[in-house]
């Protein structure tokens, strides 16, 4: 058995993470996969959850935006 050191492991269709936040990061990319990004762009602005520094379809860049997350660019 191999360990993983990462947030989130994808092996086929098993999808694992390593705690609260990670369960977070981890809700976001399944839906990136099962649905499309734009919708993971929504729902991330809505929860306003930015850990990792990564934003989904750019929507940080919209006005609707937390103000620290449109100063990134």
């Amino acid at each position: 058995m191999e360990v993983v050191e990462d947030r989130i492991v994808r092996d086929g269709n098993i999808w694992t993470s390593a705690g609260i936040s990670a369960g977070l990061d981890l809700a976001l990319a399944f839906l990136e996969y099962t649905a499309d990004e734009k919708t993971v762009g929504k729902i991330q602005l809505g929860a306003e959850y930015y850990p990792s520094g990564k934003s989904y379809c750019n929507m940080h860049k919209i006005l609707q935006a937390p103000e620290y997350l449109r100063k990134r660019d």
